[in-house]
């Protein structure tokens, strides 16, 4: 399914940015990345103990593609989709050491600002920040050898979460460029059902690679 998702958003894109350079809406760049996602609940708000706590990370895949909108000198208004498998992993729960899990596929869009600081010829340092809506379009929830399609259940399906990256471009031609990246990225509170009713949090760290297309003339 995740394929077909990301064909629909390429195909999506592909159409927004043939439409925007006809209408000369100024892209600056168009980014292509993919990488691993490190992800975990925090309960750190809670008033009760929890099986996540002090769980274990278990890399996720990430794939994402944005683009840039030149604003001014290195600044860019930044709009983008992407694909997040979120695999997390919580302490043994039983004596024979049966975990707690979750698998969660989200698919996202987000906005944001991000900047590029030329360091020396050819490097430049970029920093950003956003704002996603992210949307659960399956989830699965593992108990031992059990396991239950929260599709079924009240597990909220979407949620709002605020972003920070930083990464190292390298130039390779004028029209295309490799980075590296780092990002960081908290949702608001999400609402466990009665009668616990915790909050919680879905904390992410994003290590991806990427390829840059330079668009502007």
């Amino acid at each position: 399914m995740k394929k077909y998702l990301l064909l629909t958003i390429a195909l999506f894109m592909g159409a927004f940015i043939t439409q925007a350079q006809e209408n000369s809406y100024n892209i600056n760049f168009i980014n292509l990345e993919s990488g691993i996602n490190l992800s975990q609940f925090d309960f750190s708000d809670s008033k009760t103990e929890s099986a996540f706590k002090n769980g274990d990370y278990s890399p996720s895949q990430h794939q994402a593609i944005a683009l840039g909108f030149d604003v001014y000198n290195g600044l860019n208004i930044v709009l983008g989709a992407a694909y997040d498998k979120h695999e997390l992993m919580g302490k043994p729960i039983d004596m024979s050491s049966s975990r707690l899990s979750y698998d969660l596929n989200y698919a996202s869009v987000s906005a944001g600002l991000a900047y590029n600081l030329s360091l020396k010829d050819k490097v430049d340092l970029l920093l950003g920040l956003g704002l996603a809506y992210n949307y659960l379009f399956s989830g699965f929830q593992n108990i031992g050898a059990a396991t239950y399609d929260l599709s079924d259940t009240d597990f909220q399906k979407s949620n709002l979460s605020a972003n920070v990256g930083i990464g190292m471009l390298y130039q390779m031609t004028d029209a295309t460029g490799i980075f590296l990246k780092y990002d960081w990225s908290n949702t608001v509170d999400l609402k466990e059902s009665e009668p616990t009713n915790e909050a919680y949090k879905l904390t992410s760290y994003v290590y991806s690679v990427g390829i840059r297309f330079d668009l502007a003339e």
